[in-house]
């Protein structure tokens, strides 16, 4: 459960049996999912939310879909893979090249497989990478841990803040923060 309040809960793809669980949340708040957003995305609170339709495995099977979340916001654009699964074609890339902040999931199959990390994160030239969605301590899933995709990316600096934030500032850099679960 997360403890802290919020005011809105974007939702990349429902999976409540691991992480979009809404009761999870402390209401209230309003919930936009992203599996619904039209072409030309939804807009709450200001910021436009777009969607990029991709699939958490490789083989593209109806079921794995899921989505790539992004949106504009005080001049940062912030990108979300999610759950993605596979390489990504140009179409899917348009929209999020030259990122401010990438959130990467970063533990290996089920999500998007190691090998194919860095050609995604040349493709999409973020500034701040900040790995999600990787095996910790309090986590009971069959992935990898962070150190595993960091090797991944050889030429980024790795900052490790000891925090849960971060000033979106400075040199290109991958960012590890502290994790709640």
């Amino acid at each position: 459960p997360i403890a802290e309040p919020a005011h809105m809960v974007v939702v990349s793809h429902e999976n409540d049996r691991y992480h979009s669980h809404l009761g999870q949340i402390v209401p209230p708040f309003e919930v936009a999912k992203a599996l619904e957003f039209p072409p030309e995305g939804r807009t709450i609170r200001g910021i436009t939310f777009g969607a990029v339709p991709v699939f958490e495995t490789p083989e593209k099977l109806p079921g794995d879909e899921v989505t790539i979340v992004h949106f504009r916001s005080e001049g940062l654009q912030v990108v979300h893979l999610g759950d993605l699964g596979h390489a990504l074609e140009e179409p899917e890339l348009e929209p999020i090249r030259d990122a401010d902040v990438l959130l990467v999931p970063a533990g290996g199959p089920p999500t998007i497989d190691f090998p194919l990390v860095p050609e995604l994160i040349r493709a999409i030239n973020p500034r701040i990478i900040v790995p999600m969605h990787y095996l910790t301590p309090k986590i009971n899933l069959k992935i990898q841990p962070v150190e595993r995709f960091l090797e991944c990316l050889p030429d980024w600096p790795i900052e490790k803040p000891k925090a849960s934030s971060f000033e979106v500032q400075g040199p290109r850099r991958v960012i590890v923060l502290d994790h709640a679960r």
